[in-house]
């Protein structure tokens, strides 16, 4: 896949969450420098840390309170577990979280990058190769 596609399905997805943040649903994340590079990619709402409780008291809390939760975790063997057991202890208090987009990310990137707090640059770098040059007469 060529650059300035990935930069669009991206982005696409990036529209995605940001909408549906927008509207209330929760973005769970592993770290700190994970929620602050979704912030610079212009995504509000609520984002939580999953590094700041255990993961199953953190799904129970969220769950009470939220029906559309999306897993954001890194696309490492620990993000891919945190995202396993999240959705495990999500469903178990009776919310599906949507993990289909991390997965689509993940897919996506993961040649290039292997965490979220890196996803602000990498789109900065495609931005730029991927912006019209001015042609120099």
């Amino acid at each position: 896949m060529e650059d300035c596609e990935r930069l669009a399905e991206v982005e696409k997805i990036l529209d995605e969450v940001a909408d549906r943040a927008g509207q209330g649903a929760v973005i769970l994340v592993e770290g700190r420098r994970d929620r602050d590079s979704l912030r610079m990619l212009g995504i509000e709402g609520r984002i939580i840390q999953t590094s700041q409780e255990q993961l199953f008291v953190l799904a129970e809390r969220v769950a009470t309170d939220h029906s559309d939760v999306i897993v954001l975790s890194d696309w490492d063997e620990r993000g891919d577990e945190v995202a396993k057991k999240t959705e495990i202890y999500m469903r178990s208090n009776g919310v599906a979280p949507d993990c289909e987009l991390r997965k689509k990310l993940k897919e996506l990137v993961k040649k290039d990058i292997k965490d979220v707090e890196s996803l602000n640059g990498y789109i900065e770098r495609l931005r730029e190769t991927c912006s019209p040059k001015p042609q120099h007469y």
